[in-house]
């Protein structure tokens, strides 16, 4: 079923671009089932609704994909196209196949359940501390001073030291002559992912002026002192941090709304869960996927037997019982997987109670997913099997878009960033003479600080002299391997651009190339022939159109 996901989708995406442009929004249009219809086709109706759906959905699809735009006639074309392709496909039984039964099935099951969690959250709003605990966090910044030492015995004898009064910037810096330590001194705030995540979790233990144990690193030990701690405004991270505490405050709803729902309707015999050991040999794992004994009794539902949790279990297994068993790792996993069948039996249930299988929204969206996957059956076995690629077609493709199938020009390039036209300049004089470009980085005055935000970066990789900036191609243009250039950026900065090699464009040959032009033309030639058979159908069927454009 890989191959048939796979080509729905890509047929689906090929099928259905398009951007609205233009249609009345005061048509008076035939209604229904009380639904304002845009179409009809063969008797079955394609509605306002669904119309309005479908473009909003693409709409933001191609405001991703920065798509070309077509009309909203192109659109409702092709809605009527696929109706006319779904209707065919369960005319020849492609809605009976098994696998489309299970999917659809398997869909509707979660989608119930989406339903209802959705109801539960409606009027969840995450809770003020939260936002601001969570913000705190994400933006707060450090400022540290350290030591570090390759002698365990040493990093011990300064940290003594320290605890008895000793001043740790004197300390420091008398150790640090003596060569018994390195000494440094962050002269930026960082934040927490900027260091290992065990020396963060140090550091934010610590307060200001506190000055940590020693901390073992892989290589050496090293001693801490938080010199200041600030929370810049970050408009960004206050974001986020009422996101992560909206699924925080969610989590905790539907943890309640769960556990009452398993009151509700459950009864768990804890003798017969307590008594049940994946692991043991006798009767051993294979016996126990028979084993009729019931661990939890469900209102009006058929109750969960340790067969059914042990088949459960298998099916998280990627790596295999028998792996799991060795590594004792499957009766840890009975209550959380428990407790997984549970809350999607019980929300299923409730969900069912409630009705909510019941209504438009839930029937439209399960229609609408049912019908995309029968969509790319048909797709799959009737017009697949039709395209048909040769070789010397790919060939012929190659050679027609040779351009397309080109590496692009790439120099390896190396910089010095100055805040002064006349020090760049005076730079570039040097080197020309023979001054060496590493001696030039280390005592060159007037350089822009390596950290400056907004700087590009230079740093002797291979790079793509298309993916730079427009100014930093032209200046690079012809030039050579051992030339150097002056680049004026619009911040202000003078780039001093040292080219080290030039590798020219060449053609990709054919054999890398294939696999993306057969794609190409694949699709080309798939949507050919949706097409095609559109007009078939269409030819044979009733279809009035109702939605006018202006």
């Amino acid at each position: 079923m890989k191959s048939f996901s796979l080509v729905w989708k890509i047929v689906l995406v090929i099928f259905f671009i398009a951007v609205a442009t233009g249609y009345a929004a005061d048509q008076k249009l035939p209604v229904v089932n009380g639904k304002k219809i845009v179409a009809m086709v063969n008797d079955e109706p394609i509605t306002l609704d669904e119309f309005n759906q479908e473009r909003a959905g693409q709409q933001a699809d191609a405001g991703q994909a920065k798509q070309n735009k077509t009309s909203d006639s192109d659109l409702l074309q092709r809605l009527v196209n696929t109706r006319l392709m779904v209707q065919e496909a369960r005319k020849i039984g492609l809605d009976e196949l098994p696998e489309i039964k299970k999917m659809v099935d398997v869909y509707s099951k979660v989608t119930l359940r989406e339903f209802l969690i959705g109801k539960e959250l409606k009027n969840v709003k995450p809770d003020d501390q939260d936002i601001d605990r969570i913000y705190k966090e994400m933006v707060k910044e450090w400022k540290i001073s350290s030591l570090y030492f390759e002698s365990e015995e040493a990093a011990k004898k300064a940290e003594e030291e320290i605890k008895k009064g000793g001043d740790f910037a004197e300390i420091a810096k008398r150790l640090a002559s003596e060569g018994v330590a390195k000494a440094g001194e962050e002269k930026n705030y960082a934040k927490a992912k900027d260091f290992t995540p065990s020396i963060a979790k140090v550091i934010s233990e610590m307060k200001v002026g506190s000055v940590s144990s020693v901390i073992p690193l892989t290589k050496g030990y090293l001693i801490l002192k938080l010199e200041d701690v600030r929370s810049p405004d970050n408009p960004e991270a206050k974001e986020m941090a009422r996101s992560e505490a909206f699924s925080l405050k969610s989590t905790d709803v539907l943890k309640q709304y769960s556990d009452s729902l398993v009151k509700k309707y459950v009864t768990i015999h804890k003798e017969v869960l307590d008594s049940v050991d994946f692991e043991a040999k006798e009767p051993g794992f294979q016996a126990l996927l028979k084993d009729t004994r019931v661990v939890a009794e469900i209102k009006g539902e058929e109750p969960i037997t340790v067969g059914e949790m042990a088949g459960y279990l298998k099916q998280q297994l990627y790596h295999g019982v028998e792996n799991a068993i060795e590594t004792k790792k499957l009766n840890s996993r009975k209550m959380p997987n428990l407790e997984e069948m549970l809350f999607k039996r019980v929300f299923r249930k409730e969900a069912l109670r409630l009705g909510i299988d019941k209504t438009e929204a839930y029937r439209n969206k399960v229609q609408e997913y049912e019908n995309s996957v029968i969509f790319g059956a048909f797709v799959q076995k009737a017009i697949v099997p039709d395209v048909k690629i040769k070789e010397e077609e790919l060939k012929a493709y190659y050679n027609e878009h040779i351009k397309d199938y080109t590496y692009p020009e790439m120099m390896r390039i190396d910089s010095l960033v100055f805040a002064k036209r006349n020090d760049a300049e005076s730079a570039i004089e040097k080197l020309r003479k023979g001054t060496e470009f590493q001696w030039l980085a280390s005592n060159a005055e007037g350089q822009v600080d390596k950290n400056t935000a907004g700087l590009l970066t230079f740093d002797g990789k291979l790079l793509a002299i298309k993916t730079l900036p427009e100014g930093v191609r032209k200046v690079l243009s012809g030039a050579n391997a051992g030339n150097f250039k002056l680049y004026a950026s619009p911040e202000g900065y003078f780039y001093v651009l040292s080219i080290q090699g030039v590798v020219p464009p060449r053609p990709q040959p054919y054999e890398e190339a294939r696999g993306e032009i057969a794609g190409k033309m694949f699709n080309e030639k798939l949507m050919k022939l949706v097409e095609d058979w559109a007009t078939k159908l269409r030819a044979v069927s009733d279809v009035k159109i109702y939605l006018k454009e202006k």
